[in-house]
């Protein structure tokens, strides 16, 4: 169990997760023809992520899963980089592909190995790890819409089917949602700065979605889901806005961090700084990222997963898999494993 001080709140602590989190990686094959076409496209891809239930096991708490609307189905089922290398999908790929509902993919056509199909069935990996660690630290799901490359337009429709198939595998109880945040307030920014997020107590166990892409907030916040009431997701917002609560700020030193973390946000950002930067070693902006108090912080390289030209990896002081935040932990604040 977990040891804390009481009033411990759930944005706090200090995690670590993965981006790109469902990636395979391409097959040789497919790669040798992004290497000719891009060679820096194919550098930047060539990491492959464990299985989604090995990172949860291994203490990551945020995935990032990438996914394109197919309301008819078929729209990914004909990668052209499988078809030229000549290359084969597992099986069941493509009878699963040519089936209604969001695929999770990285770049169509080119990139398109996953270890979880569809965004059902990654919400299914997820909850049933969930259900066997009661008491874990709430895990957030990061969901970037791949809107500027799919061929099916993004439209708040989409929107209300993003959280249908939300809704059709995890129930309110393993939630924690715009709602639960706002309570009585009028805005989730006036709740998160005069209030604060739930205590981690009660959002143990729990799964928290993070919506990417601020140019789909308009979408996903029209109509009667002003300050995202009736949402599953928090959107990347900025301040001032009535649905601020969470802010994506991908450079740890591109703005005040810090500060913002103290004024009640939620805030991811990116620990590695490319390709180049990981074969070097390099670590200044790593560090700034876990110094920061960013309470997400997104990587490729979680832990014990090196990059294998220089071992750079991305983990807590002391080798922790989560702590208490640096910047606005409460004090006595102290966490134990099981994370």
């Amino acid at each position: 169990m977990l040891t804390l001080a009481a009033d411990v709140r759930m944005n706090q602590i200090q995690i670590v997760g993965t981006h790109n989190s469902y990636h395979a990686g391409l097959a040789p094959e497919e790669m040798e023809l992004l290497r000719r076409a891009n060679p820096q496209a194919a550098d930047s891809l060539a990491y492959v992520h464990p299985g989604i239930v090995e990172q949860l096991d291994a203490g990551v708490r945020k995935l990032e899963l990438d996914v394109f609307g197919d309301r008819k189905g078929g729209l990914f089922a004909d990668p052209r980089y499988v078809r030229e290398a000549g290359t084969t999908m597992p099986a069941g790929w493509i009878e699963t592909m040519r089936k209604p509902g969001f695929k999770v993919l990285h770049v169509q056509d080119v990139d398109v190995r996953s270890h979880c199909w569809t965004f059902v069935e990654c919400l299914q990996v997820v909850k049933k790890w969930s259900d066997g660690h009661p008491g874990h630290l709430p895990l957030y799901i990061f969901v970037e819409n791949k809107m500027e490359r799919v061929p099916e337009p993004v439209t708040t429709a989409a929107m209300d089917a993003l959280d249908a198939e939300i809704r059709s595998v995890l129930p309110p109880s393993k939630l924690v949602t715009p709602d639960d945040v706002r309570g009585k307030f009028a805005t989730l920014e006036e709740a998160v700065r005069k209030q604060g997020w739930p205590l981690l107590s009660w959002a143990r166990g729990r799964i928290v979605f993070l919506l990417d892409q601020e140019r789909v907030t308009p979408l996903y916040t029209a109509g009667k889901h002003a300050s995202l009431k009736g949402r599953v997701m928090f959107t990347n917002s900025k301040p001032g806005t009535p649905d601020a609560a969470f802010l994506k700020i991908n450079d740890p030193g591109s703005r005040n961090i810090a500060e913002l973390v103290k004024q009640g946000y939620l805030v991811r950002t990116m620990t590695d700084g490319g390709a180049q930067a990981v074969r070097e070693g390099r670590t200044a902006r790593r560090d700034q990222a876990i110094a920061s108090g960013a309470q997400i912080l997104s990587t490729d390289y979680p832990f014990e997963w090196k990059a294998q030209s220089s071992g750079y990896r991305v983990t807590l002081p002391g080798d922790v898999k989560a702590r208490c935040n640096p910047v606005n932990a409460p004090p006595g604040c102290r966490l134990d494993g099981p994370f």
